[in-house]
């Protein structure tokens, strides 16, 4: 029983884990999309608060980051060995 558990456990947080780097990619394509309009964009007032909800994204990125550190011990160690 121990170790169907163990194995559903692990299968679950596999399926978060993919779950949250979906999440992160999202997060990062905004980031991009939001910039991109930003570069093309005359209006300061649109600008400014294009580059607010574009600095939000980056702040949904990094928390995502730090959740799949939590989860995932094998990129965690990854970032720890980039210095990250």
């Amino acid at each position: 029983m121990t170790y169907a558990s163990d194995y559903e456990e692990e299968e679950s947080i596999e399926i978060d884990l993919e779950m949250l780097r979906e999440d992160l990619v999202g997060e990062l394509q905004a980031i991009n999309q939001y910039q991109e309009h930003i570069d093309t964009l005359g209006d300061e007032e649109a600008i400014r608060v294009l580059e607010h909800i574009r600095d939000d994204e980056k702040e949904h990125a990094a928390e995502l980051t730090k959740l799949i550190l939590s989860l995932d011990p094998t990129q965690a160690e990854k970032f720890k060995k980039e210095g990250l």
